[in-house]
C-alpha cells in the first residue's frame, strides 16, 4: 500500500509539474503579483521542470526503496524542502 501511494505522489508531481509548463500558470505562487514578473510563461515553465523532476526524483526513490536499499521517508522530506526551495529561488530571480 505504501509503495502504491509512493508512486501516485510521485505522478501527482509530474503531471503537476507538465499543467503548470504547459498553461503558464504562475499565479499560486505566494507573493505573486500581476505584471510584476516580466517572463510568466518561461518563469511557469522552469516551475514546471522542477516539479517534475521532484516527482521523478521520488518515483526514483520508492524504487530504490523497493529493489536496493531500505529508505525512510526522511530522504522524501529533505528532496522536497530543497525543491521548495529551488522553486522560490526561481521565482525570486525571475521578479529581479
Amino acid at each position: 500500500m505504501t509503495v502504491l501511494f509512493g508512486f501516485a505522489f510521485s505522478l501527482f508531481f509530474i503531471l503537476t509539474g507538465i499543467y503548470i509548463g504547459r498553461r503558464g500558470i504562475v499565479n499560486f505562487i505566494a507573493g505573486y503579483q500581476e505584471g510584476s514578473i516580466e517572463d510568466e510563461k518561461g518563469l511557469a515553465k522552469r516551475i514546471g521542470i522542477g516539479m517534475i523532476a521532484f516527482g521523478i526524483e521520488s518515483f526514483i526513490l520508492v524504487l530504490l526503496h523497493l529493489y536496493l536499499i531500505p529508505i525512510e521517508a526522511y530522504y522524501i522530506g529533505v528532496l522536497a524542502i530543497l525543491n521548495v526551495v529551488i522553486i522560490l529561488v526561481l521565482f525570486i530571480q525571475a521578479r529581479v
